[in-house]
């Protein structure tokens, strides 16, 4: 379920959140598998940074705008003259982790905050390879339990589901597929 995200913030927790991502598997698992293809797009395509800590989506937002409201950044120009420049920067939250903060592109929602590279508490991951961890979450519940180590099944979820290239190799050296898949099992089955 999508969690309200209050203007003036931007955050794609699809990208950039690993407990909201599942629990959001509980709930694709259970839909026409149409609308996970329409959810999974929410990632994107490139390069994301992951926050796997503790904090919910929503303590995340309170913090950042606690953070601007007790300088009095919440506005539009009083924000522009504290990012600008270099254009963004960083702030940390009560978990230690740091998040980057630059100018959205909605007016509305002028401040963008995401993990901030190599931050405490996130890991930099391939947004396909996230979507591909994914797809296999949601396959294995509905057609078999698919493991991450069996090839065939990866390039399947991948080409059938999510239109992407097959891979030649699942090797950790490799393929950063299996080093999440384990995130997401060690969190979902423990």
């Amino acid at each position: 379920m999508p969690v309200e995200i209050p203007v003036p913030i931007t955050f794609n927790p699809y990208k950039h959140h690993f407990r909201f991502l599942l629990n959001e598997l509980d709930v694709w698992r259970k839909q026409p598998i149409s609308e996970d293809k329409e959810s999974l797009l929410k990632i994107g395509k490139n390069l994301v940074d992951f926050y796997t800590g503790s904090l919910p989506v929503e303590t995340i937002v309170a913090e950042t705008l606690d953070y601007f409201r007790k300088r009095q950044l919440l506005s539009y120009d009083a924000f522009l003259g504290w990012l600008n420049p270099p254009h963004w920067k960083k702030i940390v939250l009560s978990d230690q982790s740091e998040w980057l903060i630059k100018q959205g592109d909605n007016p509305e929602r002028f401040i963008h905050i995401h993990p901030a590279k190599y931050s405490k508490h996130s890991i930099r991951v391939r947004a396909s390879t996230l979507k591909t961890v994914l797809a296999l979450e949601i396959l294995s519940v509905r057609q078999h339990p698919v493991a991450a180590k069996n090839l065939e099944a990866v390039n399947t979820a991948r080409m059938d589901l999510l239109g992407l290239s097959p891979i030649k190799s699942l090797h950790k050296s490799e393929s950063g597929i299996m080093r999440l898949w384990e995130l997401f099992q060690n969190r979902l089955y423990t």
